[in-house]
C-alpha cells in the first residue's frame, strides 16, 4: 500500500514538474517573441532610407576614429530624391561618432561620415562630408535645428548648412529619424574662403582663410584668451582650418582674438571693433539666437571665419547648434539672467551703432521675408510626421510622441519671441553685464498681488464644438472644456505659507521648471499649454522641506484647489468647484 502511494506520489511529482516546465518554456518563448516584435521597428515608407552596414558588424564606439563601411540610399520611390548605390551594390563610406553630451547620453547616437566619392545625398550639394544628426535631445518636435536654420536662410547669413530628413537602418537595425546635414568646413560651397594650409609661416597666407569656433569644451586644438575686465573669464577658440599651426599662426590667431576682446570692452562709441568685425554679419546671427531664444549661443558651437587678405574682417557664422533654442518663455534677452556665459555679445549689444544697424535689419527682416518660417513649419512637420511616429516607436524613452502638440507649442513660442523683440524695439539696458541674477532689479515681491495689466493672465482659448473661444481665465471652471490648448490650474494657499508662491511642473516632453505663480484675488494661478500637467505648489523658491509644498499633483484638466497642512506634512491638495 505504501509502495503504491510512494508511486503515486513520484508520479504527480514528475507530471506536474513536466506542465511547469512547459509552461515556463512557453512563457519564456512567449516573452521572446513579444521582446521581437517591440524592436522590430520598421521605417515609415515617407521618406528616403540610409542603409549602412559597418565592416563585419562592428559597433561604433569612437568620435576620433573612423571605421569602413558600405551604404546605400533607397528613394523609396519618392519623386523628390535619387537613389544612392543599392543593396547589391553598396558604395564604401567611413562612419564615427559625433557630438558631446548628445554621444555621451543618449542610446540613439550622432554621427559623422565620410563617403569614398562625392555624392548629391538628398539633393543636396555633391560633397564626401556630411553628419547624421539623431537630435535624441530635441523634445520640440525636431524643430530646434530645422527653424533655426531656415531663419538663417532667410535672413540672408551667408552660408548655411541644409539639413534634410531621412530614416537610418545601421546593420539591419532602424535606428530612427535622422537629419542628415551639411557640415561646417571650408569648401567652395560651404564656407566659402581660401582654405589655409596647415603650419604656414608667409605673412600673407596666415591673414586667412580662417575657421574657428567658440567652443564650452576644452579640447585641443586650441587657444585660449581672457575675456573683460568684468568676466574674467576664459574664452577657448577652437581651430578648424587650419588644423595645425605654426608658431606664427598661432599667435597671429591670439592677437586677433586678443585685439578684438579689448575693443569689445572699450569705448562703445569707438567704430575701431568694426574694421575686425562684420558688424552687418553679427547683427543677422545675433537675430536668429534671439528669435529662437537660444541662450547657449555665444557660449558654444559658436563659429567665426576670416578671409585671407590684409584688412579682411571677421565674420559670425555659419549657424549650427539649436539644443537649447525654445526653452522657456521669452521675458529677457539671450545673455541676461542666470544662463551660460554668453562671450562678448552682452557687451557689443552696448555699441550704439550695432544697435542702429540691429533694428534696422530686424524691421526689414520681420517685415519681409520673416512670416515665411510658419509656411515652413506646416511643410516639415507634414514632411516628417510619419517618421517621428515611427522613431518613437524605436525609442520611447526620449521620443516626440505627441508631435503635433509639440510642433505648436514652438511655433506659438516663436510668434511670442518675436513680438516681445518687436515691443522691447532691441533696447538692451546699458547698465546690463549679463551677470546673475542677483546683481539685477528684483520684480518680485513677497506677495505678488498683479497690478501690471500686461502682466495679467487674462484669457486663454479654448477649443469648444469645432471653434476656438476665448475665455475669460478668471471664468475658467473645471468642467469648461471638451477639450482644449491648455491647462489652468488656481490654489487657494494655507494662511501660514507668507512667501512668494511658486509652481514646480515636471514630465513627459516637458522642461523642468520653477515659476511664480500669478496672484488673482485669494487664487494662485498657473496656465500651460499642454494636454496633461504634473504640478506641485511650494511656498517660497527652491526646496524649503515637505511643510512647504503640495503633495504631487496630475491633471488632465482646468481646476482649481484648496490646499490644506497639517503639521510637517506635505500640503492636501483638495479639488473643489471654482467660483
Amino acid at each position: 500500500m505504501h509502495m503504491h502511494l510512494r508511486m503515486c506520489i513520484f508520479l504527480c511529482t514528475f507530471v506536474a514538474k513536466y506542465i511547469f516546465d512547459m509552461k515556463r518554456t512557453v512563457f519564456f518563448l512567449l516573452l521572446a517573441c513579444l521582446s521581437v516584435s517591440l524592436q522590430a521597428v520598421s521605417p515609415s515608407g515617407t521618406l528616403p532610407v540610409l542603409y549602412i552596414q559597418t565592416e563585419n558588424s562592428a559597433a561604433i564606439t569612437s568620435k576620433e576614429d573612423y571605421i569602413n563601411a558600405t551604404y546605400y540610399l533607397d528613394n523609396l520611390g519618392l519623386s523628390d530624391y535619387q537613389s544612392i548605390g543599392s543593396k547589391a551594390q553598396p558604395l564604401n563610406m567611413e562612419i564615427r561618432g559625433r557630438g558631446n553630451y548628445t554621444w555621451r547620453d543618449f542610446d540613439k547616437k550622432p554621427y559623422r561620415i565620410k563617403l569614398a566619392d562625392k555624392q548629391p545625398l538628398l539633393g543636396m550639394t555633391k560633397s564626401k562630408h556630411f553628419a547624421l544628426l539623431a537630435h535624441a535631445d530635441d523634445n520640440k518636435g525636431f524643430m530646434r535645428n530645422t527653424i533655426g536654420f531656415q531663419l538663417s536662410k532667410l535672413i540672408g547669413i551667408t552660408w548655411t548648412p541644409t539639413a534634410k530628413p531621412l530614416e537610418v537602418v545601421l546593420n539591419g537595425d532602424y535606428i530612427g529619424l535622422y537629419f542628415l546635414t551639411e557640415t561646417i568646413r571650408v569648401d567652395k560651397d560651404r564656407v566659402n574662403i581660401v582654405e589655409q594650409e596647415d603650419e604656414a609661416t608667409d605673412p600673407i597666407a596666415i591673414t586667412g582663410g580662417w575657421l574657428v569656433e567658440i567652443d564650452n569644451y576644452r579640447e585641443d586644438p586650441q587657444i585660449i584668451i581672457t575675456e573683460g575686465d568684468y568676466y574674467n573669464t576664459e574664452t577657448a577658440f577652437t581651430y578648424k582650418t587650419p588644423e595645425v599651426l605654426s608658431s606664427a599662426q598661432e599667435q597671429f590667431l591670439k592677437e586677433e582674438m586678443e585685439r578684438i576682446n579689448t575693443l569689445v570692452y572699450g569705448d562703445k562709441n569707438s567704430d575701431e571693433l568694426w574694421k575686425y568685425l562684420d558688424m552687418e554679419a553679427l547683427a543677422r546671427f545675433y537675430i536668429v539666437q534671439e528669435l529662437t531664444d537660444n541662450y547657449e549661443s555665444f557660449h558654444g558651437s559658436c563659429y567665426l571665419y576670416r578671409e585671407m587678405g590684409e584688412g579682411e574682417k571677421w565674420y559670425f557664422g555659419p549657424v549650427w547648434d539649436f539644443g537649447s533654442a525654445f526653452n522657456r518663455d521669452k521675458s529677457q534677452y539671450i545673455f541676461e539672467g542666470d544662463v551660460w556665459h554668453n562671450h562678448w555679445i552682452p557687451e557689443i549689444c552696448k555699441f550704439p551703432a550695432f544697435n542702429t544697424c540691429l533694428k534696422t535689419l530686424w524691421t526689414n527682416f520681420y517685415n519681409g521675408d520673416f512670416n515665411q518660417i510658419y509656411d515652413y513649419i506646416v511643410q516639415q512637420k507634414d514632411l516628417i510626421a510619419s517618421a517621428v511616429q515611427a522613431d518613437y516607436q524605436r525609442w520611447p524613452d526620449y521620443g516626440n510622441n505627441d508631435f503635433s502638440n509639440r510642433v505648436t507649442k514652438v511655433t506659438n513660442r516663436l510668434r511670442s519671441y518675436a513680438q516681445w523683440l518687436n515691443e522691447n524695439n532691441w533696447a538692451i539696458p546699458e547698465d546690463n553685464t549679463g551677470g546673475d541674477d542677483d546683481e539685477e532689479e528684483d520684480n518680485t515681491n513677497d506677495n505678488p498681488e498683479i497690478e501690471d495689466d500686461d502682466l495679467m493672465l487674462t484669457d486663454m482659448l479654448v477649443w469648444r464644438n469645432g471653434k476656438s473661444v476665448v475665455y475669460s481665465v478668471a471664468d475658467v471652471d473645471s468642467i469648461t472644456f471638451v477639450q482644449k490648448q491648455g491647462i489652468v490650474v488656481k490654489a487657494k494657499v494655507p494662511d501660514t505659507w507668507k512667501e512668494t508662491i511658486y509652481v514646480w511642473i515636471w514630465g513627459d516632453g516637458i522642461e523642468d521648471y520653477e515659476h511664480v505663480a500669478k496672484k488673482q484675488g485669494d487664487w494662485y494661478v498657473f496656465a500651460y499649454e499642454g494636454k496633461d500637467l504634473n504640478i506641485i505648489f511650494k511656498n517660497g523658491e527652491g526646496w524649503t522641506g515637505h511643510p512647504n509644498q503640495t503633495e504631487d499633483i496630475y491633471t488632465t484638466r482646468s481646476a482649481c484647489y484648496i490646499l490644506t497642512q497639517e503639521g510637517e506634512e506635505k500640503a492636501v491638495a483638495t479639488q473643489v468647484d471654482c467660483y
